[in-house]
């Protein structure tokens, strides 16, 4: 008797979670309004995501470190706000280049939203 009201509980919290997760933190997407800015003789010797705060705006620079021709450039496919985050998701861009070492970055800039930050990565194209 016991061990069924314990099964029946678990499974009553895992549906309440996996309703929570699904209706509530990812619902009411909306798309993410930023402006990319641009750094003076920035290098970055490794990938890197950082987000600052400066006042009412927040950045978010992304790189994916240094590479060998100036065919490599970074893409923001979808940049949106969730209930509970932000979620941006970048895919590298591979195209034909000259041969010289290039640091292919994104500065973006949008309002403060006091929300966690994710960054997925898409494989190159």
């Amino acid at each position: 008797m016991i061990r069924a009201g314990l099964l029946i509980l678990i499974a009553v919290a895992s549906a309440a979670w996996i309703t929570y997760v699904h209706l509530w933190r990812y619902g009411e997407v909306r798309p993410l309004g930023y402006r990319l800015a641009t750094l003076r003789h920035f290098e970055s010797a490794h990938p890197l995501v950082r987000a600052t705060t400066d006042g009412a705006q927040d950045r978010v620079l992304i790189t994916a470190g240094p590479r060998s021709s100036t065919g490599y450039s970074l893409e923001v496919r979808q940049a949106v706000v969730e209930h509970g985050r932000i979620s941006i998701t970048v895919r590298e861009r591979d195209k034909p280049g000259r041969a010289k070492v290039t640091y292919p970055y994104l500065l973006l800039v949008f309002p403060k939203l006091d929300k966690p930050l994710h960054v997925h990565w898409e494989g190159r194209t």
